[in-house]
């Protein structure tokens, strides 16, 4: 009589014995660094599990704050919780700070703790193929600027190139035809001089109210081309803004964050919580939706002077937060100069001097297009997973995953920010340490269970799903304005929020529910990882009683 067909030999040494993983990484941005943090610094550090490649394709870590230079480029998030979640930074210059002095953070918290050590610049991502046999993602991969070709195979692949590293142009007839410049606000020429020049701005999201402050001093005209309203408001944390503007923090007050960590805890505490409270704002018909309403609306016609023509065009009626808010400084304000000119009447095509809307011509010498970016959260390369199904013709219609983080049908496929996670109501930079910190958790335990391969269980995401948009049913994401919310669309489903609070997000992430996924190990059977019966405290002779509190 032979042994059972889920007989295993006895593996040597003690239970959770690590495998070293190969861990590719694609994105070294604030998501790629933080996952380098836990590879060398975190709690119990992941490089006893894994070995670990960042892949970017640019010249430099930094990701979108390293690529977008337009004119007033900043974050709409306060500086203060726009951090590292291991690297405060007492030294912001100004509440809300500016693109360069982010990237300068990433690169000053990147050199204190070496975290491009693991990063492999200039090299961009072709394809990543599944293959079942082996358990392993081939990837091909452009390296260097003579766009070499490598293959790398690893056992797990973490997308971290975010929703905003895709920019794409308008969808607008004749755009190849305009004899004039023409820039995105996500690929800006610095070289571009607007002084004196006729200048059009195409949408006004949160790029747009950005840069045309910038631009309406020096220019001779801009017409700003606008398809819908907008809330502007300094609704995140707006108790901590002076009038509800941005301001500078004193040589004095840099130097107290400094000298009072308690203080300055404090002080990024109450904003934290300021910008994770704001969430009741995001449910229709409660009383902070309604407050909201009203507060918004006063403010803007206040900045408007109460002009009726422009009040009509760009106070919403939708309700607060239907289109992410922004704050949007000077913005209102650069409206009302006599070069600037707003246009809602729709475009029709470009032409070869200007724009040709419904009511006429103009002529233009720049067309700025802060047109956004491709929210459809397909990745930038090739992605083919289990029995040949490609991950973009899986989400052409509606990309879906679970908690924003397994995708159906992609086992050791990893997303940070994907879909319907909390990119727009709360602090992002949390949302991310939040996933970075669930996804260790899976690659310690693949690399210390023996396990070949794990996703998601199509019911479970199916469940996930469903309920999720019943919920986001409630929220005022599905009103009756045009978001990249709903991948630019009016009344389209809700792909990009989350349909909880972050606190909501990150509870459910920590109750890690294994239960939810299909699992494939290295042996015939899934215990060989508990190893000859002993553990690695044992074997290093550590405290054997460290269990008993009295």
């Amino acid at each position: 009589m032979g042994e059972p067909d889920n007989w295993v030999p006895a593996q040597e040494g003690p239970a959770f014995k690590p495998r070293k993983l190969k861990v590719v990484c694609i994105g070294a941005g604030y998501a790629g660094l933080m996952l380098s943090y836990q590879y060398k610094h975190g709690d119990t550090p992941l490089e006893q599990f894994m070995d670990l490649k960042i892949y970017e394709k640019n010249d430099d870590i930094g990701g979108t704050w390293l690529v977008n230079k337009y004119p007033g480029v900043a974050c709409d998030v306060p500086a203060h919780i726009y951090t590292f979640p291991f690297e405060p930074n007492p030294s912001w210059s100004q509440f809300y700070a500016t693109g360069p002095e982010i990237w300068r953070y990433i690169k000053k918290t990147s050199d204190k703790y070496k975290l491009d050590e693991p990063v492999i610049l200039n090299t961009e991502v072709v394809s990543s193929v599944w293959d079942d046999d082996t358990g392993k993602w081939r990837l091909e991969i452009k390296q260097g600027h003579n766009h070499e070709i490598i293959q790398e195979e690893a056992d797990i692949v973490i997308n971290a190139t975010g929703f905003l590293s895709k920019w794409t142009w308008p969808t607008i007839p004749g755009l190849d035809k305009f004899k004039g410049k023409m820039v995105h606000t996500a690929a800006w020429d610095t070289s571009l001089d607007w002084s004196g020049k006729r200048v059009a701005i195409i949408g006004n999201g949160s790029s747009a109210v950005q840069v045309l402050p910038q631009m309406q001093p020096t220019a001779a005209k801009i017409v700003n081309y606008a398809r819908s309203p907008l809330w502007i408001s300094s609704a995140f944390a707006s108790e901590f803004t002076p009038e509800g503007k941005n301001f500078t923090y004193t040589d004095q007050e840099i130097q107290a964050f400094k000298d009072d960590e308690d203080m300055f805890f404090k002080l990024r505490h109450s904003i934290e919580h300021s910008f994770n409270k704001f969430f009741k704002v995001s449910l229709k018909d409660s009383p902070e939706q309604k407050q909201a309403f009203q507060f918004f609306k006063a403010k803007m016609e206040e900045a408007l002077n109460h002009d009726p023509v422009l009040c009509a065009k760009l106070i919403p009626t939708f309700q607060v937060g239907c289109r992410r808010l922004s704050p949007g400084e000077n913005y209102l304000q650069a409206l009302q100069q006599d070069n600037v000119t707003l246009q809602d009447v729709p475009i029709q095509e470009i032409v070869e001097t200007g724009i040709r809307s419904l009511t006429k011509t103009e002529e233009f010498d720049i067309i700025v297009c802060a047109t956004g970016f491709d929210v459809s959260f397909v990745p930038g390369w090739k992605v083919v997973g289990q029995n040949g199904i490609s991950l973009a013709e899986q989400w052409k219609d509606a990309p879906e995953a679970y908690f924003g983080v397994f995708a159906a049908n992609m086992p050791n496929f990893l997303t940070v920010n994907g879909p319907n996670t909390p990119l727009a109501h709360g602090s992002l930079l949390a949302v991310m340490s939040f996933t970075v910190d669930y996804i260790a958790r899976w690659i310690r335990k693949i690399s210390t269970q023996n396990i070949k391969s794990v996703q998601v269980r199509q019911d479970a995401l199916d469940d996930f799903n469903t309920y999720a948009q019943e919920l986001i049913k409630g929220t005022v994401w599905t009103g009756d304005c045009r978001s990249w919310f709903k991948k630019g669309k009016a009344d389209g489903r809700v792909t990009a929020m989350y349909p909880g609070s972050v606190i909501h997000y990150k509870e459910i992430l920590d109750e890690f529910r294994t239960e939810d996924f299909v699992y494939k190990y290295t042996s015939g059977n899934r215990f060989q990882f508990m190893g000859n019966g002993m553990t690695f405290r044992e074997k290093n002779d550590e405290d054997l009683a460290w269990y008993m509190r009295k």
